[in-house]
């Protein structure tokens, strides 16, 4: 009798050890899809004003900074050549596209034109990139993307430099 006691016991410890390590090993559930940190933000697609293609599933990898702007908002201008430092220091690591929004009243491309910047640019003449994205009709407005495309933060008003650089490096922890 004590011989099946000791053997029961011993089975049924190794079995709830098995369950633990399986339990613990189990996979992450993916995080909800949406527009807050904490979520997956959802794919889009779009044609930059040079004429490639910008979609947030195929920069899987690095940090994403989709940044909402328009040429008449003064602090979106002001803040654009943050951007652009950012892509230029850190291109291997981080993808970043500057996305006007409505409504358009400028010629973006022509507008463009006056400034070098090597960041893409897109035009959202529809809003349903916007609209997708849950971006508010303050700007500027800009959404930080960790490599797995989880919302790190997303931020209305314009940043500076080293707080742009301190959003991103918290996105790749």
């Amino acid at each position: 009798m004590k011989r099946i006691t000791y053997y029961l016991l011993w089975t049924l410890a190794i079995a709830a050890l098995i369950a633990v390590l399986v339990i613990v090993n189990l996979p992450d559930e993916a995080p909800p899809t949406g527009t807050e940190v904490g979520e997956l933000l959802p794919d889009f697609r779009m044609t930059c004003v040079n004429g490639s293609e910008f979609q947030l599933s195929a920069q899987r990898g690095k940090v994403v900074v989709i940044n909402f702007w328009a040429t008449w908002c003064a602090p979106c201008v002001e803040e654009l050549p943050n951007f652009d430092r950012l892509l230029r220091e850190r291109a291997s690591e981080v993808a970043v596209l500057a996305v006007h929004s409505l409504p358009v009243t400028a010629d973006v491309s022509a507008y463009l034109e006056d400034f070098s910047y090597t960041l893409p640019f897109a035009v959202d003449d529809s809003g349903s990139v916007s609209e997708l994205l849950g971006a508010s009709t303050v700007l500027p407005e800009t959404i930080i993307v960790s490599p797995e495309g989880v919302v790190t933060a997303h931020r209305t008003g314009a940043l500076t430099f080293d707080t742009l650089l301190a959003l991103v490096n918290d996105a790749q922890r």
